[in-house]
């Protein structure tokens, strides 16, 4: 991946965090979320974005983010000076529950 992703893919990850944070209404959203990445395609058509929330529901809070993506894509268009801006798509990271759930493991095994 050659630098001019990496640069695009940091500023998305800045400006979605601060759009969540400072411009969506929606209660499910703005206090509980947390960008933890994104990751463009080669051609900058479609980016994923990775989420991690305190809600119990993640199924619900990508949904909503999902459904608030042309909102979000709208609102970057008016912040960011790129040539073509990708369609977002959010995904739950379940790097978090994955070593939440490793850590478990390694601590029932020591305590044998």
């Amino acid at each position: 991946m050659n630098n001019r992703l990496f640069k695009i893919q940091d500023l998305l990850h800045k400006e979605i965090a601060n759009l969540i944070l400072k411009e969506i209404k929606n209660p499910l959203i703005n206090k509980s979320i947390t960008i933890s990445g994104v990751r463009l395609s080669k051609d900058i058509r479609n980016a994923d974005v990775f989420f991690t929330t305190f809600e119990s529901d993640t199924l619900k809070v990508e949904q909503e983010l999902n459904r608030s993506s042309s909102f979000i894509k709208n609102e970057l268009s008016k912040k960011l000076y790129i040539k073509r801006l990708p369609n977002l798509k959010f995904i739950y990271d379940k790097t978090a529950d994955s070593g939440e759930r490793i850590e478990n493991i390694i601590k029932k095994i020591t305590k044998r």
